[in-house]
């Protein structure tokens, strides 16, 4: 038996096989890692964690969420996105004062929410949609305009 022939890919022949990558769902045990992430984060803010690390990944996971749905995965309102925003803003100032990071039952709901979103999301977006929700949320992390890729709706 023969060796197989190495034979060289053309940059246009990568892109096409990344470019179809992206069109396929997330991995199934990447999605359930991801989802597990974010309920365990959610379940340390509601028991109070020493570390706001649960508290940045649950602020991460609600615009992740928000960029999805924005991309026609979810149904997630400005409003909605308001309501939590003003919820997490409120873990970490209490957070920085009493360094116990943790949310209310009120919030609770409101974020629970979101998580079961999120964790739906992964189940259905593509993987495509998930980098491109990514990079919004690394841009607007270092504080450039997060908005410039996505297309203008009339």
């Amino acid at each position: 038996m023969s060796p197989t022939l190495p034979f060289r890919r053309s940059a246009k022949a990568m892109q096409t096989r990344l470019t179809k990558a992206q069109l396929l769902p997330i991995r199934r045990d990447v999605a359930n890692e991801l989802a597990l992430q974010a309920h365990l984060s959610l379940e340390a803010l509601r028991a109070g964690s020493p570390s706001v690390a649960p508290a940045r990944h649950v602020a991460e996971v609600m615009l992740l969420s928000k960029f999805l749905a924005d991309a026609g995965h979810g149904d997630f309102s400005d409003e909605a996105l308001f309501d939590a925003d003003q919820k997490m803003a409120g873990v970490f100032d209490n957070g920085r004062q009493s360094e116990l990071w943790a949310i209310g039952a009120d919030g609770f709901e409101t974020l629970a929410a979101i998580v079961s979103l999120y964790d739906h999301q992964l189940r259905r977006a593509t993987l495509g949609a998930l980098t491109v929700a990514s990079e919004r949320l690394e841009r607007m992390k270092t504080g450039e305009p997060y908005l410039t890729s996505q297309r203008k709706r009339a």
